[in-house]
Parts: C-alpha cells; sequence; structure tokens
C-alpha cells in the first residue's frame, strides 16, 4: 500500500510536470506566477497573522507596564500625602501654646528687642471645624530689619510649638528711616478632638 501511494503521487508529479512542460511559454508564466501566489498566500498568511497579534500582545504588555508604573507612582504619593499628614496632625496635637503672650516675651527676649514690644493683646480662641485657633496680635516698635527678621524665624521655626505669623503691617519710621514699626498676628493652633 505504501509503494502503491508513492508510486501514484510520482505519478502524479510527473503528469503535472508533463502537463506544464506541454503548456505555451505564456500559460508556463502565468501558472509559475499562480503558484508562487499561492505560496505566498499559504506560507504569508499565517505569518502575517502571527505577527500582528504578537504586535498587538506587545503593545498591550507595554500599556499594562505603563498603567502599573503610574499605580505604583500614585501609591507613592498618596504615602507621601498620608505621612505629611500625620506629621501635621501630631503637631497640631502637641504644639499648642496655651500661654502663647507668654511665649511671644521669651522669643522677643532671645532676639533682644524685649523692651521694643508696645503690646501684645491675646485674643479670644477661635474654633473651626478641625481645630481650635488662639492668637496675639503683636506691636514692635523702632526694630531693625534683621531683629524683625530674627524675631519672626523664631517664631515661625519654634521647636515644640506650631506657631504662624498672619496679617503682617511693616512701617518705616518718620523720626529714623532706618528703623520699623511692625504690627502681626500670631497664632497658634489645637486639634479639635474627632476632628481629625
Amino acid at each position: 500500500m505504501g509503494l502503491k501511494s508513492r508510486s501514484l503521487n510520482r505519478l502524479n508529479l510527473e503528469a503535472l510536470y508533463n502537463t506544464f512542460l506541454g503548456l505555451t511559454p505564456r500559460e508556463q508564466t502565468f501558472a509559475l506566477i499562480g503558484a508562487g501566489v499561492a505560496l505566498l498566500i499559504v506560507v504569508g498568511l499565517p505569518v502575517s497573522l502571527a505577527s500582528s497579534k504578537l504586535s498587538s500582545l506587545e503593545e498591550a504588555i507595554e500599556k499594562g507596564q505603563e498603567n502599573r508604573r503610574q499605580v505604583v507612582r500614585q501609591i507613592e504619593g498618596f504615602q507621601q500625602m498620608e505621612g505629611e499628614l500625620k506629621k501635621v496632625e501630631g503637631q497640631l496635637q502637641g504644639g499648642f501654646d496655651a500661654t502663647i503672650t507668654t511665649t511671644m516675651e521669651t522669643l522677643a527676649t532671645e532676639a533682644g528687642i524685649k523692651e521694643r514690644i508696645d503690646s501684645l493683646k491675646e485674643r479670644p480662641a477661635v474654633p473651626s471645624e478641625f481645630f481650635d485657633e488662639l492668637a496675639v496680635d503683636v506691636r514692635l516698635t523702632k526694630v531693625t530689619l534683621p531683629q524683625l527678621t530674627d524675631l519672626l524665624y523664631k517664631i515661625e521655626h519654634h521647636s515644640r510649638l506650631v506657631l504662624r505669623v498672619k496679617q503682617m503691617q511693616i512701617k518705616p519710621r518718620f523720626d529714623n528711616k532706618q528703623l520699623l514699626d511692625a504690627t502681626f498676628q500670631v497664632s497658634t493652633y489645637r486639634l479639635q478632638q474627632g476632628g481629625a
């Protein structure tokens, strides 16, 4: 049976070859072109489809990796913001200054301008939705710019209290342009219980 099919295949190939040889040169050219096109379709089409599928899979993988990178960046940003929020909450819980007027006198003494304090007027606490604010109005006279800058730095960068300078007005004096009169408000904050 195997011998019979081999000889049948050989006979068919020989018959096909003999038929091809019996064609005119023009018909032979068309037959070769047709066979070439058929071969390209049979071989090229699956390769083209596989290449297209592979290309779309590569794009999908690249998009997935970019999406993963974006999610990781957003998670890192969220964790950073969460850390900053906890830091601010910690400052607000432990940085309230119930004796803010005394603190202003102490800081002015450290800056060497306690005698330049014209007035300290404490304002009543102002509650808001999340925190309470206690403030003091400070009026200084005849201070130099370096002295004022030093005091403001000491207020804003206090080691354990949350103090913020607000609503500042500075005017040069008429009698000496090198000296300033300054008025500003200093506030301290306390996080309300259950406010966070």
